[in-house]
């Protein structure tokens, strides 16, 4: 088991000192058109990114790649992360953005699977069987006849 912080890791990686951490981890993990429009954004509402700041600071602290999820909860849930910037436009980071970043950072004798993983582990996000029926084939053989 690896004791070494993500926040060490990273910056290990990336040949960076610690204090440009969260600058490069923020650059890595917004949303590509959130990059463009931060400055702006900062300059107008200089506490916009105070939630994912404090993501970010906490995603640092981790060791573990499942510990993610709880930071994920408390960004998600965090009480500066609403506003139609952040929910309808997603000027903010994202988080599986940030996801595939801690699990290549915490992982990397993985290499690219973390790449693939868009999805929800959710079954219903799978493809369904080419011979399968379709659910309208199923139901239309039922019906009052």
């Amino acid at each position: 088991m690896n004791d070494t912080t993500f926040a060490a890791l990273f910056c290990a990686q990336r040949k960076i000192e610690h204090v440009d951490f969260d600058k490069a981890v923020l650059s890595e993990t917004l949303y590509p058109h959130a990059k463009w429009f931060a400055p702006m954004v900062r300059l107008i509402w200089p506490r916009h990114f105070v939630a994912d700041h404090d993501f970010v600071e906490a995603v640092g602290k981790l060791r573990r790649f499942r510990e993610f999820f709880n930071e994920s909860e408390d960004f998600a849930h965090h009480p500066d992360n609403v506003g139609f910037l952040r929910s309808t436009l997603n000027m903010r980071i994202s988080s599986r953005r940030m996801r595939r970043l801690v699990r290549e950072v915490l992982h990397p004798e993985l290499g690219g699977l973390g790449k693939a993983d868009d999805s929800s582990i959710a079954p219903f996000n799978a493809e369904p069987a080419k011979d399968a029926p379709a659910a309208s084939e199923q139901d239309s053989g039922s019906g009052a006849g």
